[in-house]
């Protein structure tokens, strides 16, 4: 993952002798996502300042409209984390009918939508972020009283463009966020207000309170503030303000990931549940994890990921056909097997080494 900033003359004109140093900040703030997160993609923001106080930040995503059917589709072929599994499987936040009964319209924002594959990636601008110039910030270094922590404050806003930011039933609209609003287990809180929390899992776990807009005003899928985070509703002056793990585990569910891009290198172990050879040319699966194997691996601790290598009459045969009786012992014995793979889709890797776990 890339973030590109464009910076408007306006941010250098009104930050003024401070413009570098909020530069510096702001890509700080988003070296905070790259370094989490590896999808292969472009995210391209404006970075605009204004003079005086009337805001402390504003988030301008670009967004555009997606069927339920489709949101689903991409939500469910794109997962590969332990919270995408969780979401999307028995029990999960993201069922399969539309929680609106198909009476409400979807929405993605730009950046998102590249990393879920409904657009290809590009170099467009995909929303902009806005700052109030007025205010007193620490820009690096330890947090100086009465200041509001800028890296902090760009972090919440360049969040909104990747996606964190509830449409909620304005115009009839929603977001992907706005699936995982829940008021109790089962129970969805589509709309902003009171008691609505975030949850992966149905609402049975409730992880932190979403902002109750309705009587605070701001934005429905900001945290509520029971702590000091980056993504709260309003940003508390004198103290970092993190980007915590529940704010990543939100970016994780609403399209992004951070096990690498296709073509990248990773590992796995755990324990098999499924070992199939079968012929030439067969394959395995569908677009876009189609596995041009005929030989097929898949493990209890990986349910949305599918592994596999070629067994054909060529030079690797010899070691491949190694890699088959390890798998094959170790499938019969039930011990654990580390897998060494290049991810060729969202869910699938190419097998290139085998070891017992």
């Amino acid at each position: 993952m890339i973030i590109t900033p464009t910076y408007t003359q306006g941010f250098d004109t009104n930050f003024g002798a401070e413009a570098d140093a909020a530069k510096a900040a702001w890509a700080a703030a988003a070296e905070l996502f790259t370094n989490h997160f590896s999808d292969n993609i472009h995210i391209n923001i404006t970075v605009d300042a204004l003079p005086g106080t009337t805001i402390l930040g504003k988030s301008f995503p670009g967004a555009l409209s997606i069927s339920y059917a489709d949101l689903f589709a991409r939500v469910r072929d794109n997962a590969r984390t332990r919270n995408d599994q969780i979401a999307i499987g028995p029990g999960g936040s993201m069922t399969v009918a539309d929680p609106t009964n198909g009476a409400g319209t979807w929405f993605l924002m730009r950046a998102q939508a590249k990393a879920l594959g409904v657009i290809p990636d590009d170099m467009s601008d995909d929303g902009g972020t806005t700052f109030g110039a007025g205010h007193p910030y620490t820009f690096s270094g330890a947090i100086m009283p009465g200041t509001f922590d800028f890296r902090g404050v760009a972090a919440h806003e360049i969040s909104e463009v990747m996606g964190r930011i509830g449409l909620s039933g304005g115009d009839n609209s929603f977001s992907l966020i706005d699936n995982f609003s829940y008021t109790g287990p089962g129970t969805k809180g589509l709309r902003g207000g009171a008691g609505n929390s975030f949850s992966i899992d149905n609402g049975t776990t409730l992880l932190l309170s979403f902002n109750d807009s309705v009587d605070f005003g701001g934005d429905t899928r900001d945290w509520a503030g029971v702590t000091v985070d980056s993504f709260n509703a309003a940003a508390s002056r004198g103290v970092v303000l993190p980007v915590s793990t529940v704010d990543f585990q939100v970016l994780d569910v609403i399209g992004y990931g951070g096990d690498g891009p296709v073509g990248s290198v990773a590992e796995t172990v755990g324990h098999i549940t499924f070992l199939r050879a079968h012929d030439l040319g067969t394959g395995y699966g569908k677009a876009p994890n189609f596995l041009d194997c005929e030989v097929i691996v898949l493990l209890a601790e990986e349910p949305l990921r599918s592994f596999g290598f070629k067994l054909r009459a060529d030079a690797e045969r010899p070691a491949r056909w190694e890699m088959f009786e390890l798998l094959r012992s170790a499938f019969a014995a039930d011990s654990p097997v580390r897998l060494d793979y290049v991810k060729t889709g969202p869910g699938a890797g190419e097998i290139i080494r085998t070891a017992h776990g």
